[in-house]
């Protein structure tokens, strides 16, 4: 590594640092903030020496002991996991196609997806594989019953995602025109038909398509293994179930069933129940074990991105649904625990080399 390099590196460490350290302090501002013992500190200070070389700050671990009084040393700092552990896991390269979502489809043309209308591939409009006029293109969008348009790259965590219906090429999204929508968006994006969701998952939320987030490992070992689950639900009346919107997230266990509390980010909440009044704690996911074989599987197909969250979903015929592909902004949900949890010994172990 040359001289440049290594002061390039270390100014990208020490500024997603910053960024993430400020993010957390954010979210503990939100909620009553425990302090951690000497005792802990000392614990968690001393593995990280172990597996990791150095100490750490421990914001992360304070915040998330605070919010789910699970204390573990196993807590994966954001500033760690994203300035170091996604650029040496994830190639950087393969990354931009890989979570690009005009090419999911391409990438698993046998696997069932939300049903395209329309793509924009850096302007270029396409329909079933197809090149088309932008004229042609706002035609189709005309008159949709229930459709989604986002960003394909970088879709800013869901914030770019509206679900909306047309009638005679006026949207239901601030009745703009889809001439007009699709102006809001330049280009990359992509229209789809909204998924009719299994009458279960639609039960935490009706307005929203609630998604199984599940982030997998590809091991040096050739073998995929899933680090954790959790199911993202909607507001109620939000047609998004992201967190970063606003959603709840709540654990699942290998069982496919829900943990007792469901949380969100900002402002922190902690809940019981859904807003339609469903309990969490022993909620049954469906078809959670054919999900995670699912994603396993395909994981396989893709060596480049080490490290990948598949939201997926079920439709109201039991089949499932791939949603999207995310190796870059996996996404760390620690408030159910540790994120790598087993192997998280081997991920310090991996960047520390």
């Amino acid at each position: 590594m040359s001289l440049i390099q290594f002061w390039r590196r270390k100014y990208k460490f020490l500024s997603l640092t910053r960024q993430y350290q400020k993010n957390i302090k954010e979210m503990g501002a939100t909620c009553e903030l425990k302090n951690l013992t000497k005792e802990q500190s000392d614990e968690i200070q001393k593995y990280y020496m172990e597996h990791y070389g150095k100490k750490i700050k421990l914001d992360c671990h304070r915040y998330y002991y605070s919010v789910n009084d699970l204390f573990s040393v196993k807590y994966i700092p954001t500033y760690i996991y994203y300035s170091q552990i996604t650029p040496l896991f994830n190639d950087v390269k393969m990354r931009v196609v890989y979570s690009d979502k005009n090419m999911s489809d391409r990438l698993f043309p046998d696997m069932l997806q939300p049903r395209g209308i329309i793509k924009n591939m850096n302007g270029f409009f396409y329909h079933e594989e197809k090149p088309i006029d932008r004229e042609t293109a706002i035609g189709l969008c005309h008159n949709l019953p229930d459709a989604v348009i986002k960003h394909s790259i970088d879709s800013c965590q869901g914030e770019s995602v509206i679900r909306f219906s047309s009638i005679h090429g006026i949207t239901s999204s601030q009745n703009r025109t889809v001439k007009e929508l699709f102006d809001s968006y330049g280009k990359n994006f992509l229209v789809q038909e909204a998924v009719s969701q299994h009458e279960r998952l639609g039960s935490l939320n009706p307005s929203s398509l609630n998604t199984i987030r599940i982030m997998t490992f590809y091991r040096d070992n050739n073998e995929v293994v899933p680090l954790f689950a959790v199911l993202r639900m909607g507001r109620k009346g939000v047609k998004v179930d992201n967190a970063s919107a606003g959603g709840l997230y709540c654990g699942i266990n290998e069982e496919g069933k829900l943990a007792k509390y469901a949380y969100t980010l900002k402002p922190f909440g902690k809940y019981l129940t859904s807003d339609s009044g469903v309990v969490f704690e022993g909620f049954e996911v469906p078809r959670f074990g054919d999900l995670v074989a699912k994603v396993r599987e395909m994981h396989q197909m893709l060596p480049y991105a080490r490290l990948i969250g598949w939201d997926m979903s079920v439709d109201e015929n039991n089949n499932i649904v791939l949603i999207e592909i995310n190796p870059t902004d996996t996404g760390v949900f620690q408030a159910t625990g540790p994120a790598f949890g087993d192997y998280t010994e081997e991920i310090l172990h991996a960047i520390r080399k």
